[in-house]
């Protein structure tokens, strides 16, 4: 968290100005789309000058991209105890990280929607953010590929079956986070349909059972199994 004071003056003084923003920008978010946010009235909020802001973010695109890496370091901070306590199996790995990004969502929809946010609402090009989305994804990658090496996972391009796997749970996360799914007349409970969800998709990610071998046709008949009809002689 940043360290803010305030003067008797009634200015702000920020030990972490670019931090401050960040934070204030997250609460924005809860109430306001990203496209609606101004770095001019966040720097209101917090007290600085109007210039201030600028300092540390010359486009709102660049304190967008600053949110979204905080989102992946928070989400971070969630995911690595629930695939530690998955243990070594691949797959128990793999449904602790696509539970993990459920919960996530719910629990933080307004970093969740910066994180993945249409491409010309960030600075999708920023160096940190480029790095949070590629480490924020290595955990699924590894255990894919450790899934694949000892036989239980189909072989292919890891890259597809992580695509498979994160493009489902991201459509359940997304349909959760907008309130899709409290249109029905039960309750849906997010953890039990992730659980769900993402035991179905890796069921369909395991390795097909080979087809069994049809026996070999009886001898005198055609390749069918039937029998050849007999020529007629000649007289």
């Amino acid at each position: 968290m940043s360290s803010v004071k305030r003067k008797k003056s009634g200015t702000y003084h920020h030990g972490d100005l670019r931090q401050a923003l960040v934070d204030a920008a997250l609460r924005a978010l809860e109430h306001q789309r990203a496209e609606d946010l101004s770095l001019r009235a966040l720097g209101r909020e917090l007290g600085v000058s109007p210039r201030a802001p600028y300092r540390h973010f010359e486009t709102k695109e660049e304190l967008l991209a600053a949110v979204a890496v905080e989102g992946f370091r928070a989400f971070g901070e969630l995911l690595t105890p629930r695939v530690a306590a998955a243990g070594a199996d691949p797959i128990a790995r793999l449904r602790a990280i696509a539970e993990a990004y459920v919960a996530f969502a719910v629990e933080r929809p307004a970093a969740f929607r910066v994180m993945y946010a249409p491409y010309a609402t960030v600075k999708e090009n920023a160096p940190d953010l480029l790095r949070a989305r590629a480490e924020g994804h290595q955990a699924t990658m590894d255990s894919i590929a450790q899934g694949q090496a000892a036989g239980i996972l189909r072989g292919g391009d890891p890259m597809q079956l992580a695509l498979v796997l994160w493009s489902s749970m991201h459509g359940l996360a997304v349909l959760l986070t907008q309130g899709q799914l409290g249109r029905f007349d039960r309750p849906v409970e997010a953890a039990k349909l992730a659980n769900l969800v993402s035991g179905l998709l890796l069921e369909g990610l395991m390795p097909r059972p080979e087809a069994p071998v049809p026996p070999a046709p009886p001898p005198g008949t055609g390749g069918t199994g039937e029998r050849r009809r007999a020529r007629p002689t000649r007289a």
